[in-house]
């Protein structure tokens, strides 16, 4: 992919069409001097800027913009997150759901990992510290073959 493919792509992502968005070329002048020169477009404050440096594709991206990406980005994380951590709480069968979210929650946040733990694990390891948790299959199909 090219760089201005590059260009193209984001900002068709962003939703700005190629005859909508600002386009700049940028040129060193000095070691703390830079020149922007608009190409296209027009000085928007709220929309981003796409452009070149040094044949480089780049863009400058209000703050309001770059915080409302980062926030999508944490949603989406944390949402993830949650998907895994559920799915990884059904699989050992829950006698309350809830009381596994919860206990799971405090455990991951008691340890202050900084990346996200192996939930497979963390579930194992409340599964065997706290067994009235979950259902205890061994248990219920041997009171199934006793019947």
């Amino acid at each position: 992919m090219n760089e201005m493919q590059k260009l193209d792509s984001l900002s068709e992502s962003l939703g700005i069409t190629k005859r909508k968005r600002t386009m700049f070329d940028m040129q060193k002048i000095d070691e703390n001097e830079m020149k922007f020169t608009i190409t296209k477009g027009k000085m928007d404050e709220i929309q981003p800027w796409f452009g070149f440096n040094d044949g480089k594709a780049c863009a400058i991206v209000p703050a309001t913009l770059l915080e409302a990406i980062i926030n999508a980005l944490k949603n989406a994380q944390k949402e993830s997150f949650e998907l895994k951590l559920e799915k990884s709480i059904w699989q050992h069968i829950p006698v309350d759901f809830g009381d596994v979210w919860s206990v799971a929650i405090d455990e991951i946040k008691s340890k202050k990992i900084k990346k996200e733990p192996n939930l497979d694990l963390v579930i194992k390891k409340i599964k065997k510290e706290h067994p009235n948790l979950f259902v205890d299959m061994s248990n219920l199909m041997q009171n199934k073959e006793i019947e």
